[in-house]
């Protein structure tokens, strides 16, 4: 496929249909809102033609319900002001542009990463990370196929939403503009500062300053559902292993596939490493960590409601291993599955508010930061997305045909695990410095159960 032309048509601030109330004004933000990058949680959506609606038409429609939909998420339409969000109906911007050269089967035949990234507008700010800790904490783009069909690329920032808060701001516009926003659609908790303690300017978290500066690269692997479910047999064959979920299998194969990788790479070790939070800047990494951040709301669903917006999720470091360790599938799953134990087992042995709880769990989840340096551990984030309702998200044209998600500027060591569009299979895109894609894409243990960017199949 030629390189895909875009063409910016328009764009707007749009602001919420009606004025925030002086008493919502200023939202204060969590603790693990604080310390999180300043990166953007983004989501694509793609829809094929529909002869019914026109490209005004449907720009018109989402822009007016974009406005609609501010009002209950008024502080997207705000602005970071340190440890707070000033509230003002500042607005979040919204891009029409149209493709000249490409059809949407000719994208879907190679979804590569790099066109993906020109479906998002982030070009529209001179500086992305910036802009993420300040202004604009939400932006869309709706890109227009020359066949029809349209691309939404949804960036809100990743200091007040995580990936499920991105789910239900997906699934409450999209029921505006179907015209069915109504009692039964839950409107937004934004009160994740009320379950983690609220951030404190004093305090600072350990920052890699060459974090974000080693060129990466991104790819896609997608494991349908009959290698899946092969790979699940593989690993629950073990004795000490209960049958692994869909995301534990993966997770485990990935995890291998990066120590592979690293013990076959000559002169890996010349620059920075780019990682989720903190990332290694010497030669002699001790350990090789895995992080993963949990959803927490379905952990504690009597105290957090899934229509929470914020970041309410726990990391933790689920995986490691030494230089002279090895990974093997089976004990990193049967690891896995004690990690999410041991959690459920903190949560339900601490009495109390969410407050409490939330507190014992920053506690826990800072300090085994803080125990890791730059000059001992090399950290990777494995992250799903897989269960979110994403592809139900319809607009009044049909449900979406793809649907991927990751982070915007995308960091290295560092992969997202998507649903595939039957729910049984999963797409990972894997982000890993250039030098190390090379071997980690050829693995073959990892190609025994995934495709290399295969065609998107609608």
């Amino acid at each position: 496929m030629e390189t895909m032309k875009i063409e910016t048509i328009g764009k707007e601030i749009i602001k919420p249909s009606s004025q925030t109330p002086n008493d919502l004004r200023t939202l204060q933000l969590s603790i693990y809102d604080h310390i999180l990058p300043p990166v953007y949680t983004v989501a694509f959506l793609f829809y094929t033609k529909n002869d019914l609606i026109s490209r005004e038409h449907t720009s018109h429609k989402l822009k007016t319900s974009l406005s609609e939909t501010l009002t209950k998420f008024y502080p997207l339409a705000g602005r970071i002001n340190g440890v707070t969000i000033d509230c003002n109906d500042e607005g979040a911007i919204f891009v029409d542009a149209r493709v000249n050269n490409c059809s949407l089967s000719d994208f879907f035949k190679c979804p590569d990463f790099l066109a993906l990234q020109q479906l998002l507008p982030l070009d529209v700010v001179e500086n992305p990370y910036e802009a993420a800790a300040t202004w604009p904490l939400l932006l869309v783009k709706a890109t227009y196929f020359q066949c029809g069909g349209m691309a939404i690329g949804i960036c809100i920032s990743h200091k007040i939403a995580d990936a499920t808060s991105i789910s239900t701001f997906i699934q409450s516009w999209a029921a505006m503009a179907r015209g069915e926003a109504g009692d039964e659609v839950a409107g937004p908790e934004f009160a994740a500062a009320n379950f983690y303690p609220p951030a404190n300017e004093a305090f600072k978290f350990p920052v890699d300053e060459q974090a974000n500066k080693r060129s990466s690269i991104t790819k896609r692997f997608v494991f349908d559902a009959s290698k899946l479910e092969e790979l699940r047999t593989k690993v629950a064959s073990a004795e000490t292993v209960d049958r692994p979920t869909r995301v534990e299998s993966v997770t485990a194969l990935l995890w291998k596939g990066f120590w592979v990788k690293l013990g076959h790479i000559p002169n890996m070790v010349s620059e920075p490493k780019a990682t989720f939070l903190i990332s290694s800047t010497t030669t002699t990494c001790d350990l090789k960590v895995l992080i993963q951040p949990v959803n927490l709301r379905s952990k504690i669903p009597s105290l957090l409601s899934q229509s929470l917006v914020g970041n309410v999720m726990f990391s933790s470091v689920v995986l490691s291993v030494g230089q002279e360790g090895e990974v093997k599938i089976e004990e990193a799953v049967r690891d896995l599955q004690k990690k999410k134990n041991d959690l459920q087992i903190v949560i339900e042995d601490e009495e109390g508010s969410s407050s409490m709880i939330g507190s014992k769990l920053a506690n826990l989840m800072l300090t085994n930061y803080l125990k890791m340096s730059y000059e001992t551990h090399e950290p990777y984030t494995v992250s799903s997305w897989c269960k979110l309702p994403l592809y139900e998200a319809s607009f009044g044209w049909g449900s979406p045909v793809w649907v991927t998600g990751n982070v915007a500027p995308a960091f290295g060591n560092f992969a997202m695990l998507v649903d595939s569009k039957d729910k049984k299979g999963i797409e990972a895109f894997v982000t890993l410095p250039e030098e190390n894609m090379l071997s980690f894409e050829q693995n073959p243990e990892l190609l025994a159960f995934a495709s290399l960017n295969p065609s998107v199949l609608v």
